[in-house]
């Protein structure tokens, strides 16, 4: 694994994460999701480079490398609009730095997904696929959740944690043996994530930065018949980001009656972090045959 940065247009550096492998035969970039970075995929990268893939995996604004340092993620300077425009610049270096003729796919997990998603409406043109991980928001009220966080909207509150909105999903699991029993059944996982200093209570996510991703994805929405390349949708049952499966279910109705070529599949007993579940040998298994029938 190799990291390397950019200065978007807006003066932030941006730092990824590369997992380069020999003649790959295509380019998978991650987009990890809510108080996390990109270096907890290096498990999944080194099982996509032994399948032939590259490798990119970018540190989000206000996440990682990217935070500089600040104890939450913090949006800053273009808001929503630019993590899309952060994630087409990866993208292009990609292209250059790896191969112009290879087939690029974009994985996201949890909000992830969500900047996937704006992604794959504004630029699908580019890419051979997507595959949206934990899709965290209920697309038939996006609005509705944009208008609810617009009071959040103040100067006064921008920049204040939204921490409890993240530790709601642990509701379903109390008594629960940490904070964030709401992410995988496999406790060790779980003991990582929880003692990772770039994680969770320890870098939460501000008001502002849920605002901005929100605002960016609700007029999108009804553009999803723009997206041009394939999707796969993929959730755990028991994921309550994901609301127990079903915004992942609602998410791939709304491909298909766009005419997205759209497949779908809920891992019934798995919670948030699909990658990090017990059963994750199945899941990537399923991604990486996904893939290869592309």
């Amino acid at each position: 694994m190799e990291t390397r940065s950019f200065i978007d247009a807006h003066g932030v550096e941006v730092f990824s994460n590369w997992w380069p492998t020999g003649s790959p035969t295509a380019i998978v970039v991650i987009s990890h999701g809510a108080s996390e970075h990109s270096g907890r995929y290096d498990r999944f990268a080194q099982a996509l480079n032994n399948a032939g893939y590259a490798v990119i995996a970018i540190d989000h604004r206000g996440h990682g490398l990217t935070s500089a340092g600040a104890d939450r993620a913090i949006m800053g300077a273009g808001g929503g609009q630019a993590v899309v425009d952060d994630l087409h610049e990866l993208i292009g270096e990609a292209r250059s730095s790896v191969g112009a003729d290879l087939p690029v796919y974009l994985f996201g997990h949890s909000l992830g997904s969500l900047m996937a998603l704006a992604y794959l409406i504004e630029h699908s043109e580019g890419l051979a696929g997507g595959i949206l991980c934990g899709f965290a928001a209920d697309l038939d009220g996006v609005a509705d959740l944009g208008a609810l966080l617009a009071g959040f909207d103040t100067p006064e509150l921008r920049d204040e944690s939204a921490a409890a909105i993240l530790a709601a999903n642990n509701a379903p699991f109390e008594p629960a043996r940490t904070p964030y029993d709401w992410l995988s059944r496999d406790e060790a996982e779980v003991d990582l994530y929880a003692a990772d200093p770039l994680c969770g209570d320890a870098h939460p996510l501000t008001f502002g930065y849920l605002i901005d991703v929100f605002d960016l994805v609700a007029p999108l929405v009804d553009r999803i018949a723009d997206i041009t390349c394939p999707v796969m949708v993929i959730a755990g049952g028991q994921d309550p980001a994901a609301g127990m499966g079903e915004f992942a279910r609602i998410a791939a109705a709304a491909l298909g009656r766009a005419g997205v070529v759209t497949d779908l599949t809920i891992y019934e007993d798995a919670r948030h972090e699909l990658l990090n579940e017990f059963n994750r040998d199945e899941v990537t298994a399923d991604i990486l045959e996904w893939l290869r029938l592309r």
